[in-house]
């Protein structure tokens, strides 16, 4: 194979690795701002059992609110998938979340050390491709 065309090679290898690098942290980002949202709900639901309010904003979408009451402060309707949604306690509801916390808190960490060895093979790559260009020019 001739310098150009393992430099060539090296390029392509080279982009796709920033290209995966950066597909892998859209995904970090993704699972720290649904990780975000899960806390924030299992706060609400705390602030929520502790309230002594009746009366809520319910939001419908697009910044629009509308006025709701409470009704069953300890019956909660959860996602579990597939569109399907089951009434839960609180502490039923709490579990739940945690679950899906402790598997976005794991995919997290995969999708990091996945970062880390494609940043390791960029690092490896990087002076391959500057010694290749120093013997072409």
């Amino acid at each position: 194979m001739s310098q150009k065309e393992e430099l060539q090679q090296k390029m392509l290898e080279y982009q796709i690795l920033e290209e995966r690098f950066k597909q892998f942290n859209e995904r970090r980002e993704l699972f720290a701002m649904k990780l975000m949202e899960i806390e924030q709900t299992g706060e609400a639901l705390e602030e929520l059992k502790k309230s002594k309010q009746e009366e809520i904003l319910v939001p419908l979408g697009s910044s629009v609110f509308m006025h709701g009451n409470i009704n069953k402060k300890e019956k909660f309707i959860i996602s579990i998938g597939s569109d399907v949604a089951v009434e839960k306690n609180s502490d039923e509801t709490k579990k739940i979340l945690e679950e899906r916390k402790k598997t976005l808190e794991n995919g997290i960490e995969t999708v990091q050390s996945s970062m880390v060895q494609i940043a390791n093979q960029i690092q490896k790559l990087e002076p391959e491709i500057q010694k290749l260009l120093q013997k072409q020019g």
